[in-house]
């Protein structure tokens, strides 16, 4: 988890830094090119579609390490606990703050969706004593909303009606809880910006293309005094900028120029941007699917891991220059038919191997990682390619059996025979 949130904020950044490069005019006019909102609104889904592809189900696996195979049936092999994290797992931490940050913004929206309004002779817009700009409410109060003393047929109500046309005001809520979620993301709130900006242009441009000249500047003079900040404080959804900064200045210089007449030029580079951008992100997510994905330990607690069906191991025909000096009989009581009885075993050899399980159970593709003797290898691979695990809802990759090869008999005399017999 905490893997895809870095990759979507490194690369997040580079989305931004290149949209940023790319949307940069030649000249130093106002009326230079820009995107449009669906490049920029792109361009924010595709800063986080690394992250989007590293959860994709690219035949994901569980990683269990250090397994050992006992001689019983069935066997219930554990894995290791990592430790719990306890309230200091970075991703709980995460969570929690980009929680709050969206809490926030959340009442900031349902502070405007309680704003009294007072109907109008047309249907879609309202008034109110709130100090507040002219806005649009987002579902389910759609509606434009303006302070008293506003002029219901000015051009600032088309130009929320055209906020309400494209469902601006819902897309940006969309935008700013992801924005929190990211925990203010500098690439994803330049970005937010981004768009921000371009649908205040769409609707600018809806706003006045019918205007005269003279009504442009009066439209113009009227957008500049509504950019004071308001007494309370209430964040509109949209709000004609994002900051009152040195970025907000430059934005809104380019739409007044836009305004009062300069030309917005081609917006292609826009679309460039973007196409860089996808290939970039669609590269960026696969490789890191390929490399951590496929491969990447499913976030569990200790998994038992039972095989239901286990072929015995043969001991092999021989074992020529199997070193016996260290080999020791211990003795064990076992029960048989009701009955204890004494036996003496010795373990003369062991094969550790990795092996796979498919999500049906079935073992394939053993591995071997250290043995003995080699004369026990082939044995420990034909008999664990017949061991069916129950199945654990997602492939095992990498499980690391011990299988240990042991002679028994009722007597130590007995046990040296077999041994003999073995190296001869």
């Amino acid at each position: 988890m905490i893997e895809a949130l870095i990759l979507i904020h490194l690369w997040s950044l580079v989305v931004a830094a290149s949209a940023r490069v790319s949307q940069r005019d030649r000249g130093k006019g106002v009326g230079g090119r820009f995107p449009t909102p669906r490049v920029w609104f792109l361009l924010v889904a595709l800063s986080v579609l690394p992250g989007v592809l590293y959860f994709m189900p690219f035949g994901e696996v569980l990683r269990i390490p250090d397994i050992e195979i006992l001689d019983f049936i069935p066997t219930h092999v554990s894995e290791r606990s990592a430790g719990d994290p306890g309230f200091f797992n970075p991703v709980l931490i995460y969570g929690g703050v980009g929680f709050l940050l969206m809490i926030r913004t959340l009442r900031s929206w349902s502070r405007l969706q309680r704003l009294p309004l007072v109907p109008t002779t047309e249907s879609d817009v309202f008034t109110t004593t709130a100090d507040v700009p002219p806005l649009t409410l987002s579902w389910p109060r759609r509606a434009v909303v303006l302070p008293s003393g506003f002029q219901t047929g000015s051009a600032l109500v088309e130009h929320e009606r055209a906020h309400l046309h494209h469902h601006d005001a819902e897309l940006t809520l969309a935008l700013l809880l992801l924005q929190d979620l990211m925990l203010h993301n500098p690439g994803i709130r330049y970005l937010v910006e981004q768009w921000r900006l371009s649908i205040e242009l769409r609707a600018d441009r809806a706003a006045t293309e019918r205007l005269t000249a003279s009504e442009r500047k009066d439209y113009a003079a009227l957008l500049l005094d509504l950019q004071r900040p308001r007494r309370n404080g209430v964040q509109t959804l949209p709000c004609p900028s994002a900051h009152h900064g040195s970025r907000h200045h430059r934005a809104l210089k380019m739409r007044l120029g836009r305004i009062i007449g300069a030309e917005p030029g081609s917006g292609r580079q826009g679309w460039a941007a973007l196409a860089v951008t996808f290939m970039g992100a669609c590269a960026v997510g696969i490789t890191a699917s390929a490399n951590t994905g496929i491969d990447k330990a499913m976030e569990v607690g200790p998994v038992i891991l039972e095989y239901v069906r286990k072929t015995p191991l043969q001991m092999p025909a021989n074992c020529v220059g199997l070193k016996t000096d260290d080999l020791k009989a211990v003795e064990r009581h076992v029960t048989v038919d009701g009955r204890r009885i004494q036996r003496y075993v010795m373990k003369v050899g062991v094969v550790t191997l990795y092996h796979d399980v498919r999500t049906d159970g079935s073992v394939h593709n053993p591995r071997i990682a250290a043995s003995s003797h080699p004369c026990f290898e082939a044995e420990a691979e034909a008999a664990v390619v017949q061991w069916i695990a129950e199945s654990q809802g997602a492939a095992v990759k990498d499980a690391a059996a011990k299988l240990p090869f042991v002679i028994s008999g009722a007597t130590p005399d007995e046990l040296r025979l077999q041994l003999d017999a073995l190296t001869q």
